[in-house]
């Protein structure tokens, strides 16, 4: 199972920018085709990102956000991340399962069916999207997660964003079931746009945590360290996980399935998930 915490964002138009992603502690490096280059720039980003995929793809997992499908953009996207050797692709503005099938298609068509280990990741940040989270995740097996974009989605919405989040408590709570029953991983949380407000990074990938999300968005490597915090297990977490996984598999193969361990009450529930804790352990740093 993959136990990514971080995406980390980077314009597909600068080199230096793109070594410095791939060398810092990001899970995940995101080359961006979309939001972060003009227009005009579409092209020759796509020129950047083919030279940064042949310097840096076997030394870090590389995705690339693909411009949207209403775009002239998109079809030139896929076939050079494909041909350059990204290990996925992040769809934008994702509201539909005939338009995550699509891509789906295209990246069969170019990389001859060799897609078992490819990733299709729909982002979602529209109202159409949130409504029909459940289609896109299930839209095709390429599928991995999906991810969330609040920002266009408030934008959508008309809603206001707020430190506390609670205006998007719905449409993160959709992604989480909605990616559950379709049986694809844990999706990734939005953005947090304030460099400056580390305590609210902390506090909304918290939240996120809360409601099911496993990993989030970034824009800087200067978020890395605290999203890392919140999504892995600490040295203490983990004791007590292996104390109950223990526990109860000795208690289980004398015939009992509910024990006491550190004053918690441990039956099925709770030992499945300290043994999900330890299948997935990265430990905080």
């Amino acid at each position: 199972m993959d136990a990514s915490r971080s995406y980390l964002f980077v314009p597909a138009t600068d080199l230096v920018l793109i070594k410095k992603a791939v060398s810092s502690a990001a899970d995940v490096v995101i080359i961006d085709l979309e939001d972060a280059v003009a227009s005009s720039e579409k092209e020759t980003a796509r020129k950047v990102m083919k030279e940064a995929l042949k310097a840096h793809k076997q030394e870090q997992k590389i995705i690339v956000r693909i411009n949207a499908l209403d775009t002239a953009f998109w079809e030139a996207d896929v076939e050079t991340a494909i041909n350059g050797g990204a290990a996925g692709i992040m769809l934008p503005k994702a509201e539909d399962e005939q338009g995550v099938q699509k891509v789906a298609d295209k990246i069969r068509q170019i990389s001859g069916g060799k897609d078992k280990a490819f990733e299709l990741i729909p982002l979602v940040e529209s109202a159409k999207g949130v409504q029909f989270a459940f289609a896109i995740a299930s839209a095709d097996p390429m599928v991995s997660v999906l991810a969330f974009g609040s920002i266009d989605f408030s934008l959508d919405i008309g809603c206001e964003l707020t430190p506390e989040g609670l205006e998007l408590l719905f449409a993160r709570s959709q992604l989480v079931i909605a990616s559950k029953a379709a049986g694809k991983g844990s999706p990734i949380d939005a953005v947090y746009p304030d460099l400056r407000d580390e305590e609210g990074l902390k506090k909304q990938t918290v939240f996120a945590k809360q409601l099911g999300f496993k990993a989030k968005l970034v824009i800087h490597p200067k978020q890395l360290a605290v999203v890392h915090q919140v999504f892995s297990p600490s040295k203490e977490e983990l004791t007590l996980a292996r104390e109950i996984v223990e526990g109860f598999e000795k208690a289980e193969k004398n015939g009992v399935a509910s024990i006491k361990i550190a004053g918690q009450l441990v039956d099925y529930p709770v030992y499945k998930k300290a043994k999900k804790i330890l299948q997935n352990r990265i430990i905080k740093q």
